[in-house]
């Protein structure tokens, strides 16, 4: 017997260690939970591989998205379709335009014409009522 400090609870450390006898249930017991905890860190571990490898593939993916460079035109980057549509949107727009313009310049012109009769028909009546 070894001599330590407190006596008693040594001497019923090392009587209780003499007296377990692990008997083949409690080794594959023991042994089932070794093989399981080995499992599960293996799977952790893996899990947490691929999490890191998903985060580098999005920052990649992410990196080369903004790499990208943007165009000053609106739907440069669009199918063919969309840019034939955005074409033809394009020149509607222009002929449109063009009509309201004309119609604009025609108000317009009627309009100095109108008030130059008016002006003329303001004078002449004012040249009546000077008689």
């Amino acid at each position: 017997m070894t001599f330590c400090y407190p006596i008693p609870v040594c001497v019923f450390a090392e009587s209780a260690l003499e007296s377990v006898a692990f008997d083949r249930g409690t080794l594959w017991l023991v042994a089932g939970f070794l093989m399981l905890g080995w499992a599960l860190a293996r799977l952790t571990i893996s899990r947490r591989k691929k999490a890191i490898r998903q985060r580098g593939e999005s920052r990649e993916t992410q990196r080369r998205l903004d790499s990208v460079k943007k165009t000053a035109l609106p739907l440069s980057d669009a199918p063919p379709e969309t840019q034939r549509w955005q074409v033809a949107m394009f020149d509607l727009q222009r002929e449109l335009t063009g009509d309201l313009d004309t119609r604009i310049a025609v108000v317009q012109s009627l309009i100095r014409h109108a008030d130059q009769r008016i002006a003329t028909l303001q004078e002449l009546e004012r040249r009546q009522q000077a008689r």
